[in-house]
């Protein structure tokens, strides 16, 4: 199975660059300015964790070429990170991540206290404008014009459209520069889309805490935004089939591309002769990959017991004095790892487990469910926290039973113990670029359950059906909407017939779902598979599919 997969778009113009570039054909000291609003400081979503992933592979892949081809011609790798740092009085900040490495160093843009609120945020009401800003205005602590001139990069790898925003930042501010021996220009741009938010099912997600769903206002920002960054690259790379269709489509409807192409001297910059777009699925992290690997050979689902936050491992105990002898499964979790904002849907996790019957059916078979993600957006987080409370538990004492929240981001060994203990994970997004928890999980011998229709990238790596169970999740959002609008219609009878309607509907998912849960040989069959997957796509291997892309680049 090819992992790496490319189209292009041809855009023509009466010159290349090829002649321009010819210095760069054999380069042997890569030198990558890597660009993204989220890294290692305070830490809130799968962004984060793959752009870790990304220079941990590529510095991994130097490392090992050195070692394995001493005496031959290789690729030097140095990496210079670019990233935003939340001012300190944000509220709820998680810890921040050490990322070492002698060939690597973190440029921190130190955000603002005006900017506190929009941390956590990826779209736009997040704090890109200030990101891009402090690359061209000189006033944070680091001169980053100074330190990217005297780096002289010879790639940039910019993350969704505030990375590539960021670049342009630079490019602006470095205009007449007196370093002769390094040219902007001749600079490979790669174009890395984590998620196509012109695309998203929810896309922009309103100020102020709120959710103001798709509007054309919304939709049309990130379309400009994502043009300008298909514009500015050399080459992209998106996580999945669905979303390189989608930014296929944007190049295709770009009309700023349409007049270059037509009338190349009314261009503001050189046009590439062309784009390409590369489907790179996201490696499973190391950290996890080596936490994962200790349980082969049938290592104890205790082994990370120690990590299990304590709330989890009380209602674990609880659960296991209640399973008496009549369910001898160790796994008792039910879990949904997803950040609490509506792009990603939780609430959807909420609507599966009352269709199933709630708490009564959690009692029944003896399993606690885990709601865990970092809080985005707080007023949709605490209606789907309490919606989750209502549903599925008990507090009285002859029918108690537990449900576990967990609203901050979780490190790789609290993750590991979570994972060694669940039995199915549901991921509810109706769209997702990859999904990371996905193949997290995966590698612990965990399958997901994932909306089907190739909307969620992870599953074409575990495949639908063979390495995860792909359901139509759609109805369970219609439900909510439905729901939302009680008391907006005065039909009280034509509410509860659609209602009705949507539970006929959800019925074979239910019983599906249900029917997974009780059959352990069916479930560990998707497991075993999940796993083999996971396991067999690591740092490594992703990230030489990345300097392959570049390399790809630099000989045009």
């Amino acid at each position: 199975m090819t992992l790496a997969e490319k189209t292009s778009i041809a855009v023509e113009t009466p010159e290349t660059n090829s002649n321009n570039k010819s210095h760069l054909q054999r380069r042997h000291h890569r030198r990558v300015l890597f660009l993204s609003l989220e890294f290692n400081f305070a830490p809130f979503s799968g962004n984060g964790v793959l752009c870790r992933s990304l220079v941990s592979g590529l510095l991994e892949d130097d490392d090992t070429t050195n070692n394995e081809t001493p005496n031959n011609d290789h690729t030097h790798v140095e990496i210079r990170v670019i990233c935003a740092k939340p001012h300190p009085s944000t509220p709820n900040l998680s810890s921040d991540i050490s990322v070492t490495h002698k060939n690597l160093e973190i440029w921190p843009v130190e955000l603002q206290e005006s900017s506190s609120h929009r941390w956590k945020r990826l779209d736009r009401h997040g704090p890109w404008n200030e990101f891009a800003s402090a690359l061209c205005c000189g006033s944070n602590i680091i001169n980053f014009r100074d330190c990217i001139e005297q780096f002289e990069p010879t790639d940039v790898v910019a993350v969704d459209w505030h990375g590539m925003l960021a670049w342009q930042a630079v490019c602006t501010a470095i205009t007449n520069t007196t370093n002769l021996r390094w040219r902007k220009d001749l600079v490979n741009v790669c174009y890395y889309n984590f998620r196509v938010y012109s695309s998203s099912s929810w896309g922009d997600q309103g100020n102020n805490n709120s959710s103001d769903g798709v509007t054309s206002d919304n939709n049309q920002f990130y379309i400009e935004m994502e043009q300008l960054s298909c514009r500015l690259a050399d080459g992209i790379i998106c996580l999945s089939e669905h979303d390189r269709c989608a930014l296929h489509k944007l190049m295709l409807q770009d009309k700023e591309v349409e007049d270059e192409i037509m009338n190349p001297t009314c261009c503001h910059q050189k046009q590439k002769k062309v784009r390409e777009i590369t489907i790179l699925p996201p490696p499973l992290r190391g950290d996890v990959f080596k936490l994962a690997r200790m349980m082969e050979g049938g290592g104890s689902l205790s082994l990370f017991n120690m990590y299990l936050p304590e709330k989890a491992r009380k209602a674990l105990d609880y659960a296991h004095q209640q399973q008496g002898t009549t369910i001898p499964q160790q796994r008792l979790f039910l879990t949904c790892i997803s950040r609490l904002s509506p792009e990603k849907s939780p609430h959807i996790f909420v609507n599966l487990l009352q269709q199933l019957g709630g708490v009564d059916f959690l009692r029944r078979h003896c399993l606690v469910p885990i709601l865990c993600g970092a809080r985005s957006v707080e007023s949709y987080a605490d209606e789907v926290i309490q919606s989750f409370k209502n549903v599925c538990s008990s507090d009285d004492d002859d029918s108690f039973w537990p449900c576990i929240v967990i609203d901050h981001h979780l490190g790789p060994k609290e993750l590991a113990a979570i994972f060694s203990h669940t039995v199915l994970n549901v991921h509810p997004c109706l769209y997702d670029a990859y999904g990371m928890t996905l193949v997290e999980s995966a590698a612990f011998g965990v399958p997901s359950v994932v909306n089907c229709g190739g909307k969620v990238g992870a599953a074409a790596l575990l495949g639908e059906n063979e390495g995860c169970v792909a359901l139509d999740l759609s109805g369970m959002e219609e439900e909510i909407r439905t729901e939302t609008t009680d008391g907006k219609n005065d039909c009280n009878e034509e509410m509860d017939g659609s209602v009705k309607k949507l539970n006929e509907m959800l019925a074979p998912r239910i019983q599906h779902t249900a029917s997974l849960l009780r059959s352990c040989s069916t479930l560990a069959q998707v497991a075993k598979e999940a796993r083999h997957r996971a396991l067999g796509w690591d740092e490594l291997s992703c990230c030489r599919g990345l300097v392959e892309m570049l390399n790809s680049l630099t000989n045009d």
